[in-house]
């Protein structure tokens, strides 16, 4: 009788170790999540992944999970940030209908009152699932389905339908940016950036808690429907080049500094900034701020070669405006 009751233990143990194994996908269930070189605190933050990012999980290191992000392969973030799901799981989350926060913070609850207790933090551009395909809405509240399956409350004027609010964003690049348009869209930009004055900077910052240079750039467009590459030495891969000329520039374009190639030297790209408008530009450096690009003027920035400039406006495909 024991030999059969270990048997069917053992039985049990392989069975869950074999479900555990088919467990190669995990979406981010915090607010953000650190995504460093190594497994080890001290190591270096490479960037982070946003709540309902969908990472692809490559190896473990007691709790340190080895993931492939979108836009970063084979660096290390906590066990307890992640919500394992098998290959169907995660193609059955991809194609839930989602929330997505549009407030800078905001907070999960377990019920629809401030005073209730908090599930987890949310910032902008995280998502959550819906609870069904209609908008489960109590009054000034949104119900709310976390990755690894908690019911939650988050105050309804956080929140966007997901699908309505991308489907908003892209409409424009479906048929191409009339002026009004591409005016509107430079704007946001420019306010979205601006958001964030003051934040402070952070190697490997994609979050609105923290932001390195291409960090600030990447978010910005993103939460404006343009997904851009992680860093800097990508971005300027992409988009249109324009010249380094006051008059040509437009509100939104990347300006990228660092060190030009010489006969003896590669060019290293070291650090993007948005134009704002009027020779001034917002960048992460030390923090959010703004500069002017004019020699004389009190606020001017120095120190790095100009590379070039490139406009996404318009010029980025299509293929690349998406969500994580």
């Amino acid at each position: 009788m024991r030999a059969k009751a270990f048997l069917v233990a053992a039985a049990m143990i392989l069975s869950f170790a074999s479900q555990a194994q088919q467990k190669d996908w995990a979406v981010v269930k915090i607010s953000s999540c650190f995504l460093r070189a190594k497994p080890d605190y001290e190591s270096g933050n490479e960037s982070q992944c946003l709540m309902g990012t969908v990472v692809k999980v490559t190896g473990s290191d007691r709790y340190w999970r080895r993931i492939d992000a979108p836009d970063y392969s084979a660096v290390w973030t906590n066990d307890l940030a992640l919500a394992y799901m098998s290959e169907s799981e995660k193609d059955a989350y991809v194609a839930a209908p989602k929330w997505i926060c549009v407030k800078e913070y905001s907070y999960v609850y377990s019920a629809p009152d401030a005073a209730a207790r908090r599930i987890s933090d949310l910032t902008m551009g995280n998502l959550l699932r819906r609870v069904s395909a209609d908008l489960e809405l109590q009054g000034s509240w949104a119900e709310v389905l976390t990755a690894d399956g908690q019911r939650g409350w988050v105050p309804a004027a956080d929140l966007a339908p997901y699908e309505d609010w991308l489907s908003g964003l892209r409409a424009p690049f479906e048929s191409g940016l009339t002026k009004d348009e591409r005016l509107e869209l430079e704007q946001r930009l420019v306010e979205t950036a601006r958001l964030f004055l003051g934040t402070p900077y952070m190697w490997g910052g994609n979050t609105v808690k923290h932001f390195d240079c291409s960090g600030l750039t990447k978010f910005v467009y993103l939460m404006n429907g343009i997904t851009l590459p992680r860093n800097a030495r990508e971005q300027i891969g992409i988009g249109k080049e324009i010249p380094f000329d006051f008059s040509q520039m437009r509100p939104g374009d990347l300006i990228f500094f660092g060190r030009k190639a010489t006969a003896d030297r590669k060019m290293a790209v070291t650090h993007v900034a948005m134009y704002t408008g009027d020779g001034h530009i917002i960048h992460s450096s030390q923090l959010v701020r703004e500069n002017s690009l004019r020699p004389g003027d009190p606020d001017y920035y120095q120190g790095r070669e100009i590379l070039g400039v490139r406009r996404m406006i318009g010029e980025v495909p299509a293929e690349q405006v998406w969500w994580h």
